[in-house]
C-alpha cells in the first residue's frame, strides 16, 4: 500500500488492525502516524490510549498494552519503533508466541510498527506480519511530487516558487520533507508576498552536507583548495566527522566516474537516472561536473578515495592528514 492509499483509506474508516510502516519519507510517516491518531483516539484522552515503544520491548508487555481497553473510545493505539524483535535477534519462542497472539488480535486495538527500511523477509516474524498487517512504504517522494509539494506550501504562505528556485533548493537542503519545511517557512518570511527566486534560495538555505560535498569537489575541479577547505571546515563546525566527509567524497566520485562512463557509452541523461536511481536536479548537475574529466581521471580520484579510507581505518594515518592529502590530490586533478 501506498501512503497516498493509506490516507484515502483511512479518511473513509477503514482502518485496519495492524500496520508495518516502513521508508525514508519521515515526515509524511508523522503525518500517517497522526492521521491514525486523530481518527482513533478522543481528543483530549490521547495519552491514556496510546502506548509507545521504542527498541527493545518483551513481547508480553506488548500483547498487555494491545489487551487493554481503550479509555471512552473504541480502540487503543499501540506503536512500536524499531523493535529489536523485527530488526535483530530475539528470542524464537517469544516470537512464536507473538504470531500465535497475532493470529487473533482483540479488536479494540491498532498496531502500528515503525521501521527505517523493509524488515528481512526471512524472519518468521516479518512473514507474519506481511500476511497479517498493512505494510505501507514512505519513499521519497518523485520530483513532479515533490514540486506541487513545495509549491502547494508556500500558497499557503502566500508566496510562489518557480521550477529554477525550487531545483536550487532541492538541490541545497536534499528531498526529505522535514528539511525541505524548515527551508521554505524560511523563504516564504525572506521573500513575503513575492514569487521565491534562486537568487534567495542561494542567500537563506542552509546547505545539506551532501550539497556541500558536491560543492567541496566543484572547488577542488576548478584549482580552489582555499575555498575547498572552508567548506569542509564548515562541515566539521556543523558536526560532520572527517570519516563521515570521506564518505561523501568517496560517493560523490564514484557517481561522477559512472556518470562520466555512461556518458562516453552515448547513454542520454534520463536513462542514466534511471540506472543510478539519481533525481533530475542531481543527475543534470553531476553530469556537468563530470564532463569537466576523463573518465580515467575521475578513476583515480575515486581510487585515492578509497586508498585513503583504507589508509586511516588500517592506523596509517590519521585522517586529518589523510583527507588534506586526499583533498590535494583531487586538486591536482587533470581536467580535459
Amino acid at each position: 500500500m501506498t501512503y497516498e492509499q493509506f490516507f484515502k483509506s483511512v479518511k473513509a474508516g477503514d482502518i485496519r488492525p495492524a500496520y508495518l510502516f516502513y521508508g525514508p519519507e519521515v515526515y509524511v510517516l508523522a503525518a500517517a502516524l497522526n492521521e491514525l491518531r486523530k481518527k482513533l483516539l478522543p481528543e483530549g484522552l490521547e495519552a491514556l490510549n496510546q502506548n509507545l515503544f521504542e527498541g527493545a520491548a518483551d513481547v508480553q508487555s506488548v500483547i498487555d498494552a494491545a489487551e487493554t481497553l481503550p479509555l471512552m473510545g473504541e480502540k487503543r493505539l499501540v506503536v512500536l519503533r524499531d523493535w529489536t524483535a523485527l530488526t535483530a535477534r530475539g528470542e524464537p519462542g517469544d516470537a512464536e508466541r507473538f504470531i500465535r497472539w497475532l493470529d487473533n488480535p482483540p479488536d479494540t486495538c491498532c498496531l502500528v510498527f515503525i521501521l527505517d527500511d523493509a524488515p528481512d523477509s526471512r524472519r518468521k516474524l516479518t512473514q507474519a506480519l506481511k500476511a497479517r498487517a498493512e505494510w505501507v512504504e514512505f519513499a521519497l517522494l518523485s520530483d513532479s511530487e515533490l514540486y506541487k509539494w513545495c509549491a502547494r506550501h508556500v500558497k499557503s504562505s502566500g508566496s510562489d516558487i518557480g521550477p529554477d528556485a525550487f531545483g536550487q533548493l532541492v538541490f541545497m537542503a536534499g528531498r526529505s520533507l522535514t528539511a525541505l519545511t524548515q527551508e521554505l517557512d524560511k523563504l516564504c518570511a525572506f521573500a513575503g508576498e513575492r514569487a521565491i527566486a534562486r537568487e534567495d534560495v542561494e542567500a537563506v538555505v542552509t546547505p545539506s552536507a551532501e550539497c556541500t560535498v558536491f560543492q567541496m569537489i566543484d572547488c577542488l575541479m576548478r584549482g580552489q583548495n582555499g575555498r575547498a577547505q572552508l567548506l569542509l571546515k564548515a562541515m566539521l563546525e556543523r558536526g560532520e566527522t572527517r570519516i563521515g566527509a570521506l564518505a561523501m567524497l568517496t560517493r560523490q566520485l564514484r557517481m561522477l566516474t559512472h556518470i562520466r562512463l555512461m556518458r562516453a557509452q552515448g547513454l542520454p541523461l534520463p536513462e542514466i537516472e534511471r540506472r543510478l536511481s539519481l533525481n533530475h536536479y542531481a543527475a543534470s548537475r553531476a553530469a556537468e561536473q563530470a564532463g569537466r574529466f576523463s573518465a580515467e581521471a575521475l578513476e583515480a580520484g575515486y581510487a585515492a578515495c578509497v586508498d585513503t579510507d583504507y589508509a586511516i581505518k588500517s592506523g596509517r594515518v590519521r585522517d586529518a592528514a589523510g583527507l588534506d592529502a586526499l583533498m590535494l590530490t583531487l586538486g591536482n586533478m587533470q581536467r580535459t
